[in-house]
């Protein structure tokens, strides 16, 4: 090794932790004093965080004694398996198509489904909820008229019909988690199957699906985890109709409705079962992972990857990934405008046409979406920079030193993806009521909710910044040293400009991702923090369904080169938020 080498050797080991060890513990504190905050508040009766609270179980009795309660879980695995199903069965075929046939326009595929990841769940909610709502769905209102029913026979405000809707959400995540897999497969051994006389469905069954196991599984549990503890869609199609999941029941006792008091013991005690249930499904998974190798087909020796030709097949191969697109983005968006520049909801007509207008857009509460519109820009300037700079500090330890610490960094890095954006909020509110209270006035304050978007975008930033960082070779930081550079000007000059179109990627990525982001929103949200998203939340929950449109429509507008300018970078860095 050379005098450089041996010198840089040293100054990763015992220097440069000091100040960047400093920034990656920050985030790692956060989550801990989160979760911990959680716990003790689920053990507390009476005035929390005062010697005049009293330490008991009773909130866990009271919880696990609510027949509620069972139903709501009961709701909740319905609702989740119903999902996975829903995203499997639009995302697999999609990936398999992209990258294991001959399907012509492969970049138009990636568009749409990187549209799919962008596009707010909200949005979907609020087309499918003027689709299929039972009462006011335009399909339900065109049943009833053709075949002179009483009752609309579609009800999307069920644990199914919420799961198809949110699997319709998670596709392109799905597609984004499967893709790589069936990318990197090797084709020999099905080329053996197809020697061997057996046919493509045959081979797909019987070779295809077990070898993609390990990442389907994956892709399972993953899309489960989020599953258990989302809460836009089931928010959207379900609170109104009383058809609680997990998340919707936290938030009735923390948003109780009419006079009752917000029950945070309840709450904690709720949200300590769930940080258990999905610690249990992130082990799980991290065991898939480690399991792998079991299933490895690439190798080094005579890997030549094979595209099977669809021919005739290729019309329907479209024809399906375009009905994913119509009913998933396309619909529900085109529906959103109409409820939007209509004065009531009724569905399409000649009639109706004529009398669209930009009357609710005129009377909305413009202090209130400016109000939104200001915290969310806040947000949207703030939250990527902060996420950068942790994450990179976090990225250099985990790649560049050599002290065992990193493997710790490296798990508390994947934390946040692990735990549900409910529970990082919840427990943000019960840290800023019983633990900060006064000292430290975060409560109803936005850089509360930037907290909880800063963690939680964490692990997407680093896993970004991991792979560019890999690509570095140490030579450069080297020779930086050597020629007496300190440790901020060897980042700045020498790896922020190679490694530039992943920190871009990663920060439009990051804000777009606050920017449509609505469960910290609504659980933090008071009158002057409110975001746009929250305004939409407000009126929609409120019963205005045309506001909550139109201001969904403008929300919309903005949205639309953000997401141009996100697929630009995404081109050129190859960075998906998975």
């Amino acid at each position: 090794m050379s005098e450089a080498a041996l010198k840089f050797s040293g100054f990763i080991r015992r220097k440069a932790p000091s100040p960047l060890l400093s920034l990656a513990l920050i985030p790692m504190a956060v989550i801990l004093v989160l979760v911990l905050v959680m716990f003790w508040i689920s053990l507390q009766k009476g005035a929390f965080g005062t010697p005049s609270a009293t330490y008991t179980l009773g909130n866990y009795r009271e919880v696990f004694s609510d027949p509620l309660l069972y139903r709501v879980t009961t709701n909740t695995l319905i609702f989740t398996v119903t999902t996975t199903f829903f995203a499997l069965l639009f995302g697999l075929p999609i990936a398999w198509l992209a990258e294991r046939t001959t399907i012509a326009g492969k970049t138009l595929i990636y568009v749409i489904m990187t549209l799919g990841l962008l596009i707010p769940g909200i949005y979907t909610a609020m087309g499918w909820t003027l689709i299929a709502h039972p009462r006011i769905g335009i399909l339900n209102r065109w049943l009833v008229d053709l075949f002179e029913l009483s009752d609309g026979p579609i009800n999307i405000a069920t644990p199914i019909g919420m799961g198809f809707v949110q699997g319709l959400s998670l596709s392109a995540l799905a597609f984004i988690l499967t893709a790589q897999m069936f990318r990197a497969m090797n084709p020999s051994l099905e080329e053996a199957a197809r020697v061997h006389g057996m046919g493509y469905g045959k081979i797909l069954w019987r070779v295809t699906l077990p070898l993609a196991r390990p990442g389907i599984l994956a892709a399972v549990i993953y899309i489960l985890t989020i599953g258990v503890a989302t809460f836009d869609i089931p928010a959207i199609l379900g609170l109104g109709n009383r058809v609680y999941m997990l998340s919707t029941y936290i938030y009735l006792k923390v948003h109780p409705q009419g006079a009752g008091l917000p029950e945070y013991g309840i709450t904690g005690a709720v949200g300590a079962f769930m940080i258990v249930v999905a610690g249990l499904l992130t082990l799980w998974y991290s065991q898939v992972l480690r399991q792998g190798h079991r299933f490895e087909v690439v190798t080094g020796k005579g890997y030549r990857p094979a595209l099977i030709r669809l021919g005739g097949w290729t019309v329907v191969a479209w024809s399906f990934i375009f009905l994913y697109a119509f009913i998933s983005k396309i619909l529900p968006i085109l529906l959103i405008a109409y409820a939007a520049l209509t004065p009531y909801f009724v569905p399409p007509s000649v009639a109706m046409m004529r009398q669209l207008s930009l009357a609710h857009f005129y009377s909305m509460d413009w202090q209130l979406v400016l109000r939104g519109l200001i915290n969310t820009a806040t947000l949207v300037s703030v939250v990527p920079l902060v996420v950068l700079l942790l994450a990179f500090s976090l990225s250099w330890l985990i790649v560049r030193s050599r002290s065992r610490m990193r493997y710790a960094l490296e798990f508390g890095a994947f934390l946040p993806q692990a735990l549900p954006e409910v529970i990082l909020s919840i427990g943000a509110l019960l840290l800023s009521l019983f633990v900060f209270g006064s000292a430290i006035p975060l409560y109803g304050t936005v850089w509360l909710i930037a907290i909880v978007y800063v963690v939680a975008r964490l692990a997407f930033a680093t896993r970004a910044l991991n792979g560019a960082l890999l690509q570095i070779h140490r030579e450069l930081e080297e020779a930086a040293f050597v020629a007496g550079l300190s440790n901020f000007k060897t980042a700045w000059r020498v790896l922020f400009p190679l490694i530039r179109p992943t920190l871009f990627s990663v920060w439009i990525w990051s804000a777009l991702l606050v920017y449509r982001e609505l469960t910290a929103a609504v659980f933090l949200a008071v009158h002057d923090n409110i975001t746009l998203p929250a305004v939409i939340w407000s009126y929609w929950y409120g019963g205005n369904i045309n506001k909550a449109s139109a201001v969904t429509f403008l929300m919309t507008l903005v949205l639309a080169p953000m997401i141009l300018i996100a697929w630009w970078f995404g081109r050129r860095s190859q960075v998906s938020p998975n």
